[in-house]
């Protein structure tokens, strides 16, 4: 039987022995997952049915706004107890998706030191290095041993998220390096701490956005960063976990504005998102777009007679527009990316979009040279010379697929060039580059290539 099957069980027949015991075999983070496949009615008889201790394990790796509801479930005294047991910066999460009367009652129920952990979270951005880090890290002084640091740790020991990393800090809290536990264990407790420390001090502002704390994170391989307000002094850690969660989060916002989804994803997950909720993510740019693709037909409307003496030309449209949206994502998406990682910025345009247009002319020369001589080889094969002279209008087919072949190598070097140059022209000007990822740019090269594909029709026909 499947665990959330025989929790279900559980449930409905009123086995809180049994529900206890599947819990307790289940790593907290599996019983999450199962207690959000659950409907409302299950999950109030989930959290009744539990003991706080096995609550607040549970609840900590529930996503912000299924954590709300459970806590606003429980009776107060429950409701204390799992929220002062939870890390700062999940309560804070959680208090960020209540309304503003339970923000206040939750916060009435924390300790002093709770309350003042979590309101220095709550002061930050949420997507800020302040607003992911956590205040329960372990920290020393330089002036202390091995055994002064090693008592002081074991005060500390049930609140720290994260023993592997130890800051030492001077008298005004600034960072002046890290010990790791094994320099503990494998030196003299009369050791100094700062003889054996090293002097790491790489850290973040906590008003710095939170990619960027996971670019340092990931530059310097760190397990833990320190996060520091404008004086330099020490307010808390981004740990691992919390960067793998900031980097699903960014790579999912980047891959919904890439797919022209805009506004904030619901952390409920796709399934318990409400219909209305995807729509209005989804309308206005789809909307948008639709509008923009009219010109299309514009264009296609006022080269009709073109079209109507040479019914041959309809036929490599769709080829001409679909290559070009194809290369131009293509190089957005390489020059999206490269940026993202710090390879190049801004600055460079010029050298970038320069590359760009070289792959796009190699890449439209191979293109236009084979479908050129493709097309002249299979329409001699298998067309008569009267089908042929219909469907050509009586112009030279060398024209023709001349034609087709100068405009599709055009359209891609025009479309790689767009592709290149679209993205690092919206993080110039502070826009998020994404925004103009895939869609945006399909659309208006689909808009361009017509015109290039027409125009040297025009021109090479002479019509």
């Amino acid at each position: 039987m499947r665990i959330p099957e025989s929790i279900e069980k559980a449930i409905e027949t009123g086995n809180e022995a049994e529900l206890k015991d599947i819990c307790r075999g289940l790593h907290p983070a599996d019983a999450a997952a199962a207690f959000t496949s659950l409907d409302e009615d299950q999950q109030e008889l989930f959290a009744k049915f539990l003991d706080n201790e096995a609550l607040s394990l549970i609840t900590s790796f529930l996503p912000a706004p299924e954590s709300a509801d459970l806590v606003a479930g429980l009776e107060e005294q429950d409701r204390s107890v799992i929220l002062e047991s939870l890390p700062d910066d999940v309560v804070a999460d959680l208090i960020q998706e209540t309304d503003l009367d339970h923000q206040q009652e939750y916060e009435e129920l924390l300790s002093g030191e709770k309350k003042d952990a979590v309101e220095t979270l709550l002061s930050y951005p949420e997507d800020s290095a302040g607003g992911r880090m956590t205040t329960a890290f372990a920290k020393v002084r330089e002036g202390m041993t091995v055994k002064e640091t090693i008592e002081t740790l074991e005060e500390t020991k049930e609140d720290a998220e994260i023993l592997a990393r130890i800051y030492v800090t001077d008298d005004h809290n600034r960072i002046l390096g890290k010990v790791r536990l094994r320099d503990l264990t494998f030196n003299k407790w009369s050791t100094p701490i700062n003889e054996i420390m090293d002097n790491e001090q790489i850290s973040i502002s906590a008003e710095a956005d939170q990619e960027e704390a996971l670019k340092l994170m990931v530059k310097y391989d760190m397990l833990a960063l320190p996060v520091v307000d404008s004086d330099s002094r020490l307010l808390g850690i981004i740990t691992f976990d919390d960067a793998l969660e900031i980097q699903e989060e960014e790579s999912t916002e980047d891959l919904e504005k890439a797919a022209a989804i805009a506004g904030e994803r619901d952390e409920e997950g796709y399934l318990k998102s409400p219909v209305l909720s995807h729509f209005k993510r989804r309308a206005v740019w789809v909307f948008l777009l639709a509008i923009v693709a009219i010109l299309s037909g514009l264009v296609i409307l006022n080269y009709e007679q073109l079209l109507e003496n040479v019914f041959i030309l309809a036929v490599y449209m769709p080829m001409i527009v679909a290559t070009g949206g194809n290369t131009g994502a293509q190089s957005a998406t390489m020059v999206i990316r490269a940026m993202s990682l710090g390879e190049f910025s801004p600055s460079e345009f010029f050298r970038v979009v320069w590359k760009e247009l070289k792959i796009g002319l190699a890449l439209g020369a191979l293109l236009g040279v084979l479908i050129a001589v493709g097309s002249w080889l299979l329409i001699n094969a298998f067309l008569s010379e009267e089908s042929l002279k219909t469907i050509t209008g009586n112009y030279s087919l060398n024209k023709l697929v001349m034609t087709v072949g100068i405009a599709l190598t055009i359209q891609v070097a025009a479309s790689t060039f767009i592709g290149a140059a679209l993205p690092m022209m919206a993080k110039a000007f502070k826009l998020d580059p994404a925004v103009v990822a895939s869609p945006a740019i399909t659309t208006i090269v689909d808009v361009l290539g017509l015109l290039i594909y027409f125009g040297i029709a025009s021109a090479i026909l002479g019509i």
